[in-house]
């Protein structure tokens, strides 16, 4: 019970600092182009695109364990976020990247698009899972920390409103060889 407490606070303040406001921006370093990756990630996840993007992972992977640098991880609030943004520009960083990642089946451009849209789905389907769980395991709780909890979980759930079920329903279908790839 305690453990299950403990991960759905977590991950509730993990949820509900991934889509937060951005930070105040800095000189405009990146081309003008750039899109806006707030929307890239509740884009729509077609079939082949995750399976090419399962194909694709261990070669990216690979290509960042090269790196000198330690990555952010999503294991905390506001990490998600953090991890998504580092990792939308390792191409500059490894030139030789969208290179390998083509002879995976996929380029950069199509790559990252489609690892954004993926990790927001996988939480999605995590925080569905988590929310469904929670309510069988807090039968018998205080009414007051119930009550609480499920504010929490509902604000959580807000992140994910945009993901479409389309999305969340091919995580779901893929979710074995989604986790064998992903860290």
């Amino acid at each position: 019970m305690r453990k299950v407490f403990t991960l759905s606070m977590l991950l509730t303040l993990m949820l509900l600092f991934c889509g937060g406001p951005q930070e105040s921006p800095k000189a405009e370093t990146e081309k003008p182009e750039t899109k806006d990756e707030s929307n890239l990630y509740y884009g729509t996840l077609g079939e082949s695109e995750l399976q090419s993007l399962i194909k694709a992972i261990p070669v990216f992977n690979a290509e960042v364990e090269k790196l000198d640098m330690e990555l952010e991880s999503a294991e905390g609030p506001q990490e998600l976020a953090a991890m998504l943004g580092q990792y939308s520009t390792l191409n500059k960083r490894l030139p030789e990247l969208d290179a390998k990642l083509r002879n995976a089946g996929m380029s950069w451009e199509e790559f990252w698009p489609a690892l954004g849209k993926t990790y927001m789905a996988v939480g999605a389907v995590m925080m569905d899972s988590l929310t469904i769980a929670m309510k069988k395991e807090m039968q018998g709780v205080q009414e007051d920390m119930l009550k609480e909890m499920m504010k929490n979980m509902e604000e959580a759930n807000e992140v994910y409103k945009q993901v479409p079920q389309g999305n969340r329903d091919l995580v779901r279908k893929y979710i074995k060889e989604l986790s064998a790839v992903m860290d």
